[in-house]
């Protein structure tokens, strides 16, 4: 029986969430899916059902507070001012970009929600759209799998989702409506949202590579009213794409033989190189693995050597 408690309240929170998220596409304004959005993978809920509880236990008191967040993060929306304003001026933008730095966040980015990167049965209140990233500990995560680079990966998920509502509450404290997308457990995909920001290029590992810290980040998004954003324009990362061919680094070292050399195309066009079939399974029982983060050139040798290195390469 002492297993099933927290099996039993992640269900029951789950649950509530469900229904307050479906409230969310009643909304007008509210972007949901269409017919190319993905599913939701269900993180926590599944590690619970898995059992083996001994690494599961060991996080509770980060989970709580993760899904403290989650709840927040949902449930707050009834704070948006009833008619919020829509355009922010140039000071005002930059103090929020200096507040959620002072934070923690690592960067900060702007682009529209597309519905596709809308999750199915989801929505998100606005389609403009603040994009954050936060840095992982790196040496931790250079220890994966071990629990201390789980930890580090949870720990994140945590203050970052802590940032994001904190920014949502400075939003509406000047006049906007918004909606905080936590880290964990969110609304929408967000490493292509990561992507169409400026913030870093899809790796091979579906994970965003930034320039500042590799993959060695976790990402959330602030869906708000404001619809002066410097919404970003181009893709300054994609060589990183043709690089990530070239090197192949996690596909050789991911230990559950889940990243493929060759793209998995999905009857909605999108392309990934990730099987979750067999990613999971060692994620959960292996302390969130994480090796694919460790292993990259990303996570070890500057952003800018790297461009060079491969530059020089196609030239040649």
């Amino acid at each position: 029986m002492k297993n099933d408690l927290p099996v039993i309240l992640a269900d029951r929170f789950f649950s509530d969430m469900a229904v307050r998220e479906a409230e969310l596409a009643q909304v007008p304004g509210a972007v949901c899916p269409n017919s190319d959005s993905p599913i939701r993978f269900e993180i926590i809920r599944e590690k619970l059902k898995r059992g083996d509880d001994t690494k599961t236990l060991r996080m509770i008191p980060v989970l709580m507070k993760m899904l403290l967040g989650v709840n927040r993060s949902i449930k707050s929306i009834k704070n948006n001012p009833k008619q919020p304003k829509t355009h922010i001026d140039k000071p005002l933008l930059r103090k929020l970009e200096e507040y959620v730095i002072s934070l923690g966040a690592c960067s900060i980015g702007y682009t529209q929600l597309p519905e596709q990167w809308v999750f199915q049965n989801k929505a998100a209140l606005h389609p403009n759209v603040i994009v954050l990233t936060m840095k992982m500990d790196r040496a931790r995560i250079n220890m994966a799998p071990h629990v201390e680079a789980e930890y580090t990966v949870m720990a994140t998920y945590r203050d970052l989702g802590i940032i994001a509502n904190r920014a949502v509450g400075f939003l509406r404290k000047h006049g906007f409506s918004a909606q905080a997308g936590h880290p964990l457990n969110g609304q929408t995909l967000y490493p292509p949202l990561a992507q169409l920001a400026g913030l870093g290029q899809l790796g091979h590992s579906g994970l965003v590579i930034t320039p500042g810290f590799g993959p060695c980040v976790r990402i959330s998004a602030l869906y708000t009213s404001i619809e002066n954003l410097p919404f970003n324009e181009g893709n300054e990362h994609a060589w990183i794409e043709d690089y990530c061919t070239l090197c192949q680094l996690c596909v050789k070292k991911c230990p559950a033989e889940a990243i493929y050399a060759d793209p998995i195309l999905h009857q909605s066009g999108r392309i990934t190189y990730v099987d979750n079939d067999k990613c999971f399974p060692y994620f959960h029982y292996n302390h969130g693995c994480s090796v694919c983060i460790k292993v990259c050139p990303f996570n070890q040798v500057p952003y800018a050597k790297l461009k060079e290195r491969h530059q020089s390469r196609k030239s040649q």
